[in-house]
């Protein structure tokens, strides 16, 4: 079997995102939280990918926050803050695809997947969008194989129900 290639990603709804603000009237948990998960996604957006293996349609929801890329300090200088507006949709996209990929499996891909092949196949969306948000190459392609490779260490996160 050959390895499965994205041949095409498009959002059928351009992304409206925002940056979650402290206000003092935050309690101390919600303060945490918009910490962690400093981005909110303000609209339902639904993503149609097309592979060379499948074809499937997804949506984020409106009201979906996650903390950007998950990229480590020391690598700011020579890669970007997680923060960086080149990352910022596909880390959204990615970690949508994470955290919902029982979901994903089970029910948008009709179990016709492997967990295994989801992680791979979450790496090469993460790719792909950060190409087409205007990253480089080479800076995409080592942020895919770093993602990966982070994914394949804690693969033991990877059971689905």
């Amino acid at each position: 079997m050959t390895k499965e290639k994205i041949v095409s990603i498009e959002f059928l709804q351009e992304p409206n995102v925002k940056v979650r603000v402290i206000s003092d009237s935050d309690t101390k948990e919600i303060i945490k939280n918009k910490k962690q998960y400093p981005f909110e996604l303000c609209n339902n957006v639904e993503i149609k990918i097309i592979t060379t293996q499948r074809e499937f349609k997804f949506s984020i929801f409106n009201g979906f926050t996650w903390n950007g890329a998950d990229i480590p300090r020391f690598f700011w200088r020579t890669i970007g803050s997680r923060t960086d507006n080149d990352f910022l949709i596909a880390s959204m996209v990615h970690d949508w695809l994470l955290e919902f990929k029982s979901y994903m499996i089970n029910e948008v891909l009709k179990n016709t997947i492997t967990p295994k092949q989801y992680r791979r196949l979450t790496s090469l969306i993460f790719r792909h969008v950060i190409k087409e948000q205007g990253t480089n190459t080479i800076k995409a392609n080592i942020m895919a194989w770093c993602v990966d490779v982070f994914q394949m260490l804690n693969f033991r996160s990877w059971k689905c129900q």
